[in-house]
């Protein structure tokens, strides 16, 4: 019955926010994932999806840049920076702040100033006042 998949998706929901939001938990997951390739492989799968569906996308994004800093960038770029946010359904711009803070906390600021930098970044998106400001922030951000 459909109300009893709302309740367990409403259940699954609080209980993967409370374990993403764990430091524990998260220590854990890189740890596994870090000695096992497929299980780093299904992680960046999962984690994928969570990005792209926006569901707590933003630790997800945290913890992928950690498992897999290659796939990480590619979904900022393609999904993020690529696209045209001044006219997009989903407003990924409110995630940008975030998102490059990560990269510069996580990968440093060097793999953030290529971000900045990289050919996927529309020029159209670099103009955009809120984008200004994301970067801005993860620029100051320390």
């Amino acid at each position: 019955m459909l109300i009893e998949s709302l309740q367990e998706f409403h259940n699954a929901y609080k209980k993967l926010w409370k374990e993403i939001s764990d430091e524990n938990e998260k220590i854990n997951l890189i740890n596994q994932t870090n000695v096992s390739k497929a299980d780093a492989s299904k992680v960046c799968c999962l984690l994928q999806e969570l990005i792209i569906a926006r569901i707590h996308q933003l630790p997800a994004f945290e913890l992928m840049l950690h498992i897999n800093k290659d796939e990480a960038l590619y979904i900022l770029k393609d999904w993020y920076l690529s696209m045209d946010l001044s006219e997009h359904v989903k407003d990924q711009v409110e995630d940008l702040e975030i998102m490059l803070s990560d990269v510069k906390d996580i990968l440093g600021e060097e793999e953030l100033k290529k971000i900045l930098n990289c050919s996927e970044f529309l020029p159209k998106n670099k103009k955009n006042k809120r984008v200004k400001e994301a970067i801005r922030f993860a620029l100051e951000d320390d």
